[in-house]
């Protein structure tokens, strides 16, 4: 029964990343980011510590966002890709902890336009999360790892200010999981024992409001230069889940700087881009 729900979280996961990088279809009118930032990072494990430990963290994100085709303005599809690292202390500074987090999603979104230059969007997002934590001073349990996959409800909103000639676009972005499947293994549990042996034991929880939050948000400010579009952002994301008797927390306070680039393709570049055609900044 436990390898079954092994293979069938390795499955999913699986899948996600195939949807994630999945090719693209002949005619596509996509908005693509991508971000750099630095910050700070607090992380909590019950199973390598009961300490807090914090940090300085580098976070690298890449979006892109489009219509689920080239004759629709209502539904688009958002595919994202979080990798951060850094290292952690101790308050006493008597142990470190490295941390390094990997997070992509695919979703889909609805727009709204209430008013002019403002567009709400509302949807959800599924994705996976790979955190690997490695602790310097503990000999026997040295290494821990979040896993887990989960549906989201996610909402955007953004609105585009025009001052004279220069344009900005503002965005707000927020996402919190509702359901998915989380590893946490028991107190003592060895790495080696559950995914050499295959001694997974009550690792594979079902992942609810009940034990597991996270809340992803994000502000940024796209500035519309004549050759350029730069990106301004701040991320906060904070998650916090507990199964096993076993507590797990971590915050990401991250300032980014970042490029964006507008794409069409039209028949894989073999005909010309029509007169007109939906815009998915708009």
């Amino acid at each position: 029964m436990v390898k079954f729900r092994a293979k069938t979280i390795l499955f999913f996961v699986l899948l996600s990343l195939t949807s994630i990088f999945a090719q693209e279809p002949k005619n596509t009118i996509t908005s693509g980011g991508w971000s750099l930032g630095i910050g700070g990072v607090s992380v909590h494990d019950e199973y390598l510590s009961p300490l807090v430990y914090t940090g300085t963290l580098f976070r690298a994100d890449y979006e892109s966002m489009r219509f689920i085709s080239d004759s629709n303005n209502k539904v688009s599809l958002q595919r994202t890709l979080m990798v951060s690292g850094g290292m952690t202390d101790n308050e006493a500074k008597t142990n470190s902890i490295f941390y390094l987090a990997l997070r992509p999603g695919i979703g889909v979104h609805y727009h709204f336009r209430p008013v002019t230059n403002l567009k709400i969007l509302v949807g959800g997002v599924w994705d996976v999360f790979f955190a690997s934590k490695y602790s310097f001073n503990n000999g026997n349990n040295p290494y821990s790892a979040d896993i887990s996959t989960q549906l989201n409800a996610s909402a955007i909103a953004q609105y585009t200010m025009n001052i004279k000639k220069f344009q900005v676009i503002f965005r707000y972005s927020t996402r919190s999981p509702l359901a998915g499947v989380m590893f946490v293994p028991e107190y003592g549990s060895s790495y080696y024992e559950m995914f050499t042996l295959g001694k997974l034991g009550n690792a594979i929880h079902f992942a609810s409001l009940n034990n597991s939050f996270a809340w992803n948000s994000s502000l940024s400010a796209d500035l519309m230069f004549k050759r350029m579009i730069l990106r301004l952002s701040y991320t906060h994301d904070y998650e916090k889940h507990h199964a096993n008797s076993l507590h797990f927390e971590s915050m990401q306070n991250v300032f980014s700087i970042g490029t964006v680039i507008n794409f069409s393709t039209f028949d894989r570049g073999k005909r010309k881009a029509p007169a007109s055609y939906n815009d998915i900044n708009k």
